[in-house]
């Protein structure tokens, strides 16, 4: 193989080189994009959720530290806080609805912040993540 083509090699294996990490970076971006989906104003999304502490803040009760970490992960998505956070019959379990309801991509996002730790010792699994049907 003379050098002219030796060159000629090379460049094409360059190109096809940056044509699939190009294409890669696309897939990828693609693939991970947060889209969102128009949700109605009037409409409202329940959560239930379960809370556990071990230790814990003194003077803090388990309600207050849920109603906490459900207002600091309203932030996140596009939704607010209907009323007071309710204790349920089931001890340790709460529900609260929020309004608007939320898309797949807030509620994925909306559940990840809630089942993170953000305070010592206190931890809440999301039970239920639904819209509530609009009666009307």
């Amino acid at each position: 193989m003379n050098k002219g083509s030796r060159n000629a090699a090379r460049l094409v294996l360059a190109g096809a080189g940056v044509a699939i990490g190009v294409f890669a970076v696309v897939a990828l971006r693609s693939a991970t994009l947060s889209t969102h989906q128009l949700v109605a104003k009037d409409s409202k999304i329940e959560v239930v959720v379960s809370a556990h502490v071990r230790g814990g803040e003194g003077g803090q009760t388990l309600e207050e530290m849920v109603e906490a970490q459900l207002v600091s992960c309203r932030l996140e998505v596009n939704s607010d806080l209907i009323g007071e956070v309710e204790p349920l019959p089931t001890n340790g379990y709460f529900r609260a609805v929020l309004q608007p309801s939320m898309d797949d991509t807030n509620r994925r996002q909306f559940r990840g912040c809630l089942e993170d730790w953000k305070i010592d010792q206190f931890q809440l699994d999301v039970i239920r993540l639904a819209e509530i049907a609009r009666t009307g």
